[in-house]
């Protein structure tokens, strides 16, 4: 098993049974914020890529890029109608090889049927009620879609989170759209639904945890056992779907690098379901770094990686009990993928 990890200077590609030495540094992207596999192909792997200054992320002349062979080499695929967009979340259907979804500024989103070859944009995204009240704090106050997520019982079904905008269901493949943002904090970074029971569904915001036992029809807030609002990952248990993992951080990207202790970020667990959490701490308490996203540890079924702000692969076992590095030389980390 390889790892293929996003950074602000590019792509990584690391052997996590080989220790911290990188198999291979790649200047192309430029710079990686979220990625996606192939629901089929684990080596066809899409990264987008942000200007996102205050993160340490460049953005080249393009923001989208494909690797047909598990990330060694990439290509240009930003679609014409995006050249001026960053991509800031990923997405490939369960049941639908060489489809990718892409969201980016501005609140839009894109779809390619053929491996990123073309794309036709969501138009009816584009329609939803009350868009024109997205917005993001920060200057120039350009919202952007964050989550794309797919219901893998009714791979139909996908949900779309905005930051900050809340979310958006499509229960026809992006035909038409309808609000959910009862009772949710409308700043969305990322959502999750229970493959279990897909009326179960887990956002993460800048707000903190919220539940939604209603496939979105109403949320409620999760506060039990948090001690920090600010959460972005988001990963059910592969192995335990009662089990729930995120980390949060005690104020907002901005607050990271003025605060004294950084991002003064812990990693939080639920077993029972997002109902309520307990800190993972590890043997170093609140870190400085922020965890930006989670994947499944293919060699271990409660096992899964994390990467963070300040350059650091770590992985977990044992349902999170056990935190170890895998790296901690790269330059700040956003996402990655796991390749068989």
């Amino acid at each position: 098993m390889r790892l293929c990890v996003g950074t602000s200077k590019g792509i990584v590609i690391l052997d996590p049974d080989r220790g911290r030495v990188p198999l291979m540094i790649l200047a192309d992207p430029s710079s990686v914020w979220c990625m996606a596999q192939d629901c089929r192909d684990p080596g066809l792997i899409y990264a987008g890529a942000t200007g996102l200054a205050s993160m340490g992320s460049v953005r080249g002349k393009g923001s989208l890029a494909r690797s047909a062979d598990g990330g060694r080499t990439w290509s240009d695929i930003t679609p014409p109608l995006a050249r001026e967009e960053d991509v800031w979340a990923l997405a490939t259907p369960p049941d639908s090889p060489r489809e990718v979804l892409i969201g980016t500024s501005h609140a839009r989103l894109f779809r390619s049927e053929d491996a990123g070859r073309s794309f036709t944009e969501c138009v009816a995204f584009l329609q939803v009620p009350g868009r024109e009240r997205w917005s993001f704090p920060p200057a120039p106050h350009i919202p952007h879609v964050r989550s794309i997520v797919f219901d893998p019982g009714h791979p139909a079904t996908m949900y779309v989170g905005v930051e900050e905008g809340g979310v958006m269901r499509s229960r026809d493949r992006g035909a038409s759209f309808e609000v959910l943002n009862q009772g949710l904090y409308p700043d969305v970074h990322t959502l999750a639904i229970d493959p279990g029971d897909s009326r179960r569904l887990y956002a993460t915001t800048g707000g903190g945890f919220y539940l939604s036992e209603t496939a979105g029809g109403s949320w409620r807030h999760i506060s039990g056992g948090f001690s920090r609002r600010y959460t972005i990952p988001l990963l059910i248990d592969p192995a335990d779907s009662a089990i729930v993992y995120t980390a949060a951080a005690a104020g907002p990207p901005p607050t990271w690098q003025s605060n004294a202790g950084g991002a003064d970020a812990l990693m939080f667990r639920s077993r029972d379901r997002g109902a309520g959490f307990e800190p993972v701490a590890g043997e170093g308490g609140p870190m400085r770094a922020m965890m930006m996203r989670f994947a499944r540890d293919m060699r271990d079924g409660g096992g899964f990686f994390a990467v963070t702000t300040d350059g650091s692969v770590i992985s977990a076992r044992n349902h999170g009990e056990s935190l170890a590095p895998v790296t901690e030389e790269l330059p700040p980390a956003y996402d990655l993928v796991a390749i068989p």
